[in-house]
């Protein structure tokens, strides 16, 4: 494909098919192709031509148009995709139409431009692909020199020394006579063996090449641990399985020991995250004194790395801090936390929901529980806050569901901290919910109202305390639900009302003004003109006299 001859910068490749010659002429002319890090390796004008240079010439990249005689853009694009997926595909068109997009997406086309394209816009294109083909080629030549220093140590004998060591997997004779066979010396006063497992989801779907790609990982970790541990000269590693390498750290200082464990530790996960954006978790086992005992700071480190579900990734868990831990340890006690984090979900408090969360998170980390038991509170967590839920009226069957899918997320979370955010977006949800159910309440609270003032504005006993004995509620929550929901007071509106029914009586009738007074739900005649002419400007008379 690219090539590079005598130190000269590699260029890649170019085929350009179009059955237009002015068109194949303006792009082979107007593009700057060198500068741009590309060669015109040829033009074609149609897509059985282009095929016919393809089975003889390699290129990098094919921009052709859609419609061709013989073999057009799509059939070339499918050719491409079927013999020659390494080809990057780049199609101008002038058909707006989306079949052609959805079969370009199909045949793995990288750009679909409609005509005219400028020269200025195609050699933007250009300069990504180029970007792009230079990353996935330095990804694949890093593969590549891998997946070599892999064969070439396909048989690590010295690994397989140090794996059968830490595991007391043969006798302590067989150990001795492997090491002495294999130069490893081991002269020290104290062990301890760490476990580094690496973290990573593959998007590889293919199940060998994931396979493969797994164990280049594990061996590139491999050679890091390896260079750090050479550099300090405190220990050797060694290949373990399932995407883990194993540590037998080594001292004959027994006092730096454990901090230089942990120093050493964390650069190796550094380093590990710089060069190779990867996360690892590194669990240690506590120190042993006999090569005969490695093997318990190995079975420690197993143990330690159940502990990666409260720790969460990345995270180096010590054996020896997790015995000091347990002797202190805490008892997971949430009721109080539970009431207070239910009365933050009610008053919309997201600030105090996070540090009571945070604060439940930090009591289980201390009690050091396993996940059984965490599991246990979780549910009673989440119990408290759907009871919640279903005090507000919320459907119950929905409630259901989203609970049971919360538990099958959390079931599928591999840390605590994780866990955690899941609960904290499902109180927020929550706190959302709730309150949208009392607009809701309150809304129909409000139309009752408005519906009580209707039917009984003409008694004269009607006021803020009776409607709120009829709904059943404070006259402060209802005071404040009212005016949220019609913009008015009960008041404002119970006058609006009568001095409107007022108004009709008067253009209709020939009551007198106190028998209208009466009628609307004034005791008092003299008030209700008062109340009649702030309103509209006049008394009752003299709106009856120009209205009749």
């Amino acid at each position: 494909m690219a090539k590079k001859i005598m130190g000269v910068k590699a260029m890649y490749r170019v085929l350009l098919v179009d059955d237009e010659v002015l068109v194949r002429e303006a792009i082979s002319e107007n593009i700057k192709w060198d500068e741009l890090g590309y060669e015109l390796a040829g033009s074609c004008q149609n897509g059985k031509e282009a095929i016919e240079f393809l089975e003889k010439n390699s290129v990098d990249v094919v921009l052709t148009d859609i419609c061709m005689p013989y073999v057009d853009g799509m059939e070339l694009s499918e050719f491409i995709f079927n013999h020659l997926k390494n080809i990057n595909i780049i199609i101008f068109s002038g058909f707006d139409d989306f079949e052609y997009a959805k079969k370009a997406i199909k045949y793995n086309v990288k750009e679909y431009l409609l005509k005219p394209v400028t020269a200025s816009e195609l050699s933007k294109i250009l300069t990504d692909l180029k970007e792009k083909m230079d990353k996935n080629k330095k990804e694949a030549e890093k593969l590549v020199r891998l997946n070599e220093s892999y064969n070439k140590n396909k048989l690590l004998i010295k690994s397989k020394v140090i794996d059968d060591l830490i595991k007391g997997s043969k006798t302590a004779e067989e150990n001795e006579k492997a090491l002495l066979e294999n130069n490893i010396i081991l002269d020290a006063s104290d062990y301890r063996v760490a476990i580094v497992e690496i973290e990573f989801d593959s998007d590889i779907k293919d199940e060998e090449q994931n396979k493969q790609y797994s164990s280049l990982m594990t061996f590139a970790v491999y050679n890091i641990c390896d260079e750090i541990l050479d550099q300090y000269q405190v220990g050797l590693a060694c290949l373990g399985n399932d995407n883990r390498v194993f540590i037998l750290f080594r001292t004959n200082k027994p006092k730096a020991f454990d901090q230089e464990v942990k120093s050493i530790s964390t650069e190796i996960s550094s380093k590990i995250k710089q060069f190779m954006n990867l996360g690892v978790t590194i669990g240690i086992g506590r120190k042993v004194k006999d090569t005969k005992e490695i093997h318990i700071s190995y079975e420690e480190a197993q143990d330690s790395m159940k502990y990666q579900y409260l720790f969460g990734e990345s995270s180096i868990i010590d054996m020896e801090d997790i015995v000091r831990s347990q002797k202190i340890n805490e008892e997971i006690i949430l009721e109080d936390r539970i009431d207070s984090l239910i009365l933050a979900i009610k008053m919309k408090d997201k600030l105090n929901i996070e540090h009571i969360l945070n604060k439940m998170e930090d009591t289980i980390k201390r009690s050091l529980a396993d996940k059984n038991r965490i599991d246990l509170h979780l549910q009673q967590i989440i119990l408290a806050i759907n009871n919640t839920l279903k005090a507000s009226e919320l459907d119950e069957n929905q409630l259901n569901i989203r609970r049971n899918q919360l538990l099958t997320d959390i079931a599928k979370s591999k840390t605590l901290g994780k866990v955690m955010e899941l609960l904290k977006e499902y109180c927020y949800k929550a706190m959302y919910e709730i309150d949208m159910q009392k607009n809701i309440g309150g809304k129909r609270q409000a139309l009752l109202a408005m519906d009580y003032i209707e039917k009984n504005y003409a008694d004269t006993n009607l006021n803020l305390n009776s409607i709120c004995s009829y709904l059943s509620i404070s006259a402060s929550r209802f005071s404040t639900i009212f005016k949220n929901t019609t913009g008015e007071t009960f008041m404002e509106v119970l006058i609006r009302i009568r001095m409107q029914k007022a108004k009709e009586l008067l253009e209709n009738t020939d009551l007198k003004n106190y028998e209208i007074a009466e009628k609307v739900g004034f005791s008092d005649p003299h008030y209700f003109s008062i109340a009649f002419k702030k309103m509209t400007g006049k008394t009752p008379s003299e709106y009856a006299k120009e209205k009749r």
